[in-house]
């Protein structure tokens, strides 16, 4: 069965080619939309088998069919008969930098240009010499572009390519004198993965600056070098874009440069209505030829009138309607967390001694957080059972006077198979906190693990289901269930789910935590840390969470420690 992600590859496929076929604009831009509808979407699995997915924004009846078809097949008719007509691997020349539609299509007809091997192979061998309007630097930037398709092929985890980026900034700060610098684009919308980066800078000596970019040692390549923007690739194919602009252009520069690409397609239907042309130049007038420039990026909404929409918001869905409206939540940040409930440390699987960890925790100014070393079900060597809980419990007051924070008694504790938890009720009464986490028999079926889970929201000692989905980036897709009847479980039980910062999982998914949210779900945001570097991963957490629309009132670790300890407290006692 196809997840969304890749129902929405489908539709965008659809798209591109219909565009090819010479279909009308609004046809197949309706194909895009619904793109970004799918893959913002709850599992399609379960709308699909109630209907429901008509109901999307942008998904009418005829995509509708097509999404259906796609969940149920795998296939769709439309695409078919689309690749009847052009190849699946035309899409890679359409990848290409500087290659558009009617490009493409004259290539493919003209010189059977079908694949990225194609075109390289016609490049190579002077078949391409002497076409009209194909140039020799036109040439060569298509050589420069394929580079950088290949590049994006491969798509960077969003803790690695913040790295990357701060690197980057770093670097352009050593250089010539400047008065802004960001990222922008899907990094800043914080997207799990990221294609490229986008860097956005201000400054009165724009050329320096960017020659001093396209100068970076890390650079294995200059893709492109222009007087206020330039591009770079690095080893391993990540591509790093810079734009500079005068300060007074920062916020249409950023705002333009976040996207998504869907969000500034219906930023800029929105303002022709209203005579008005959007970029990264300005708001231009159309009637009068008035240019509005906004130093900040909130500037922009405002004078399209409408409420500021924050980066992780900018989906393309119904965030502007939102805006208009003035419904846009303020969501939750970095600065509203109180504590951390989920890090080991060498009592179980961690790298750092407890102290280490609750010295850390009291640094980054939290008032509380938890101690969670794995229970002992799992075959690790060093697992945590009642007699070793109620030793590393006699540690905490020493240590907590010491540094100045509370540390809360918790385990992850697995979720065995029939739901029960792999601590005995003695265990987990002594507990302050209870996170329940699915580590094994992770291949049960679809109604296994939903009357797995909701068994287990349904103990009264269990406080957080811990990476309820169980992805990882870096290869599994989790485990499927009924999200809905989990969810409702979750919040008719007082049962928070977590959203995992950790750098594999950021789990529970941002698509998933919106639709729990409208069924009332607490929610948990945790570092997941197994040393004290990684604690700093509660901010992934919290732009998962706020790419989900929450705010403080959704987050259990947003609320003072008496918050805390009464939500713990309602739950055992059955309130």
């Amino acid at each position: 069965m196809l997840s969304n992600s890749q129902v929405a590859q489908k539709l965008l496929e659809i798209r591109t080619l219909m565009e090819m076929a010479g279909e009308s604009f609004y046809k197949y831009m309706a194909y895009e939309k619904a793109a970004a509808s799918v893959e913002n979407a709850p599992p399609l699995a379960d709308l699909v088998a109630l209907g429901e997915h008509v109901k999307l924004p942008g998904v009418g009846k005829s995509i509708g069919a097509a999404i259906e078809q796609l969940v149920n097949t795998g296939n769709s008719d439309a695409l078919d008969e689309l690749h009847r007509r052009f190849p699946p691997t035309l899409l890679e020349v359409l990848g290409v930098s500087g290659i558009g539609t009617k490009t493409a299509a004259m290539l493919f007809t003209e010189y059977g240009v079908a694949s990225l091997a194609d075109l390289e192979a016609a490049i190579a061998s002077g078949t391409l010499a002497g076409v009209p309007r194909l140039g020799s630097k036109t040439i060569e930037n298509w050589k420069r572009g394929i580079l950088a398709y290949k590049g994006r092929q491969r798509r960077t985890p969003l803790p690695q390519a913040l790295a990357i980026a701060r690197d980057a900034m770093t670097y352009v700060q050593e250089g010539p004198p400047l008065e802004r610098l960001t990222f922008a684009g899907s990094l800043r919308r914080q997207e799990v993965t990221v294609g490229d980066i986008d860097l956005v800078c201000t400054s009165h000596h724009a050329a320096d600056v960017v020659a001093h970019f396209a100068g970076w040692e890390r650079a294995e390549a200059v893709l492109a070098e222009g007087p206020t923007k330039a591009s770079i690739w690095l080893p391993g194919g990540l591509q790093i874009d810079l734009r500079v602009l005068p300060d007074h252009l920062y916020g249409n520069l950023l705002q333009h440069f976040t996207g998504s690409r869907e969000h500034n397609i219906k930023l800029r239907e929105y303002a022709v209505r209203r005579g008005l042309r959007v970029s990264e130049n300005g708001i231009l007038n159309l009637e009068n030829g008035e240019v509005t420039t906004c130093a900040e990026e909130a500037g922009v909404y405002a004078a399209l009138g409408m409420q500021y929409i924050p980066p992780e918001l900018r989906s393309g869905l119904d965030e502007i309607e939102s805006a208009l409206a003035g419904s846009i939540p303020v969501l939750v940040e970095s600065a509203d967390i109180r504590g951390d409930f989920h890090m080991h440390t060498t009592w179980s699987d961690g790298d750092d001694t407890l102290e280490a960890m609750i010295a850390a925790a009291a640094a980054r100014g939290y008032e509380y957080h938890a101690i969670s070393d794995h229970a002992r079900s799992r075959g690790l060597r060093q697992a945590m059972d009642p007699i070793t809980l109620r030793r590393q419990r006699s540690e905490f007051a020493t240590l907590d006077a010491r540094y100045g924070i509370r540390t809360l008694s918790a385990s992850e504790v697995d979720i065995l198979p029939d739901g029960s938890l792999a601590l005995d009720e003695t265990g987990l009464a002594e507990l302050d906190v209870v996170i329940g986490s699915v580590h094994t028999a992770v291949h049960q079926s679809r109604d296994e693990m939903t009357r797995r889970l909701i068994r287990a929201c349904e103990n009264r000692y269990l406080t957080i289901v811990g990476h309820p989905t169980g992805r990882r980036l870096d290869g599994s897709e989790g485990y499927e269930f009924d999200c809905d009847a989990v969810f409702a479980a979750a919040a008719r039980t007082g049962t928070a789910l977590e959203i995992d910062g950790q750098a594999v999982r950021l789990d529970l998914p941002a698509p998933l935590a919106h639709r729990a949210k409208s069924f009332g779900v607490t929610f948990a945001l945790d570092s997941d840390a197994h040393r004290t570097g990684d604690l700093g991963a509660i901010e992934l957490a919290v732009g998962q969470a706020r790419r989900a629309g929450l705010t403080t009132g959704d987050i259990l670790n947003a609320q003072p420690l008496a918050g805390v300890l009464a939500f713990v407290a309602r739950k055992r006692n059955g309130a």
